[in-house]
């Protein structure tokens, strides 16, 4: 019974360290409170629905929902393109005051709606809608979004498949598209308390910068290593995908999930979160 109570925390517990760790850091740095504020806003709002949906146990479906999944996911990346954006970079819809970055709120639900398609549909159906987003991913351009989806649609649909030469086309039109996103990256400025918000970490001192790296690298773990009963494979996806967005923050300007300033990158990882403990739970 313990245990139980403890898992309906797990959104909480897994992504409170990293925000605040971020804000601590945006605010040592003197980073406006408008901004910080933000996030940990978005930690209280997305706690509390997470929460509320874990503790009624809706026991949410994916499946029935997979094509309005789809159609939703489409629709928004499309409407990216009417953004006039940065730099001829499109990766967000403006609402209002508000920029929202569409591919990091929605792949990680896309993942795992694509999962259960392949479940029920032809793999052409699951490999034509995973190619036409990684598609408009490259794009955008999103190198971190196109590899973070990529890799895991790879092994997903590898899995669903013996035929040594269909693998080879699908890992071979998926790192076509990976590398040539990477060969021509985006000339994005990097904005301190977004992308660069480890090294305001950095600045703070060994301890904090070594906090700062270990919040981050939790968040991919309850995906990879407790994955929920029956859904490991899709699991395991939705943490690589958090790994590699993290780790291309090394390599690009990327946003630094949860960390740096950003709400979308915070309701993006809610949702798989919550339909991750809602499936140990219901397990």
């Amino acid at each position: 019974m313990g245990n139980l109570k403890l898992q309906k925390f797990i959104p909480v517990i897994i992504t409170m360290p990293a925000i605040t760790l971020g804000a601590i850091a945006m605010f040592h740095n003197n980073i406006s409170t408008l901004i910080w504020a933000q996030n940990i806003a978005c930690l209280v709002i997305a706690g509390l629905i997470s929460h509320f949906i874990v503790l009624n146990r809706w026991n949410i479906k994916v499946s029935k929902h997979n094509g309005v999944t789809i159609i939703i996911v489409f629709f928004f990346l499309l409407l990216t393109f009417l953004d006039q954006g940065m730099n001829g970079v499109h990766r967000w819809i403006s609402i209002g005051i508000m920029k929202f970055n569409v591919s990091m709120i929605l792949l990680p639900l896309t993942i795992i709606a694509l999962w259960r398609a392949s479940q029920t549909e032809e793999l052409w159906f699951t490999l034509a809608v995973a190619l036409a987003i990684s598609i408009l991913l490259a794009i955008q351009p999103d190198s971190s979004q196109l590899t973070g989806f990529a890799v895991p649609m790879m092994i997903l649909l590898c899995s669903k498949t013996k035929g040594k030469i269909f693998r080879l086309f699908i890992v071979g039109i998926f790192s076509i598209l990976v590398i040539l996103s990477w060969a021509f990256l985006d000339s994005l400025p990097a904005v301190t308390y977004v992308e660069k918000i480890i090294s305001l970490l950095n600045n703070m001192g060994f301890v904090w910068l070594t906090l700062g790296i270990i919040s981050l690298a939790i968040l991919p773990v309850p995906f990879i290593l407790f994955p929920p009963k029956d859904l490991k494979l899709p699991s395991i996806c939705v943490g690589l995908y958090f790994i590699i967005i993290l780790i291309s923050t090394i390599f690009g300007n990327f946003p630094v999930p949860l960390m740096g300033y950003g709400i979308s990158p915070i309701i993006g990882y809610f949702i798989p979160i919550t339909w991750y403990t809602e499936s140990k739970i219901n397990s």
